[in-house]
């Protein structure tokens, strides 16, 4: 049974409904039809919810391409902090919308690059590389730089 961050996104939109937390998600693709009900996800380690309140900075909304988003969805060494960026990625018109701050995207940036770093297949490796020299160039614009 797919869960959100055990299997890449299908091409289409996903169209989640829960009624309340902890609900089982019902899930289609828009793209090719594949559906499913996913339950028992509360306490397990795809459960993204936040285990306590965070006090949240101004939000940057990030403009990746698509390659960057794919790239960012492979990855295999997020944080859960980083897996809930990452999947909250967004189709935008231009490739995809990062929804950041300066903080995340910070911590963002350190888990790509220690990914890159430690990956013996050049091709994903130059795949993470292009990902984090997209990040790093958002967070200098970002801080002016």
């Amino acid at each position: 049974m797919p869960t959100p961050a055990s299997q890449p996104a299908l091409p289409g939109s996903d169209d989640r409904d829960a009624d309340s937390a902890g609900a089982p998600i019902r899930w289609q693709c828009s793209v090719c039809g594949d559906e499913g009900i996913i339950s028992n996800w509360e306490d397990s380690p795809f459960d993204l919810r936040r285990r306590r309140l965070a006090l949240v900075g101004s939000v940057n909304q990030i403009v990746i391409a698509d390659e960057v988003a794919v790239a960012l969805r492979e990855s295999r060494l997020l944080d859960p902090d980083c897996e809930r960026l990452v999947f909250g990625i967004r189709a935008h018109n231009d490739g995809a919308v990062l929804a950041a701050t300066d903080d995340d995207l910070d911590e963002l940036i350190g888990f790509v690059a220690a990914e890159a770093n430690h990956e013996p297949n050049r091709r994903r490796q130059r795949r993470l590389d292009a990902a984090f020299e997209a990040l790093n160039s958002a967070a200098q614009t970002l801080n002016g730089g």
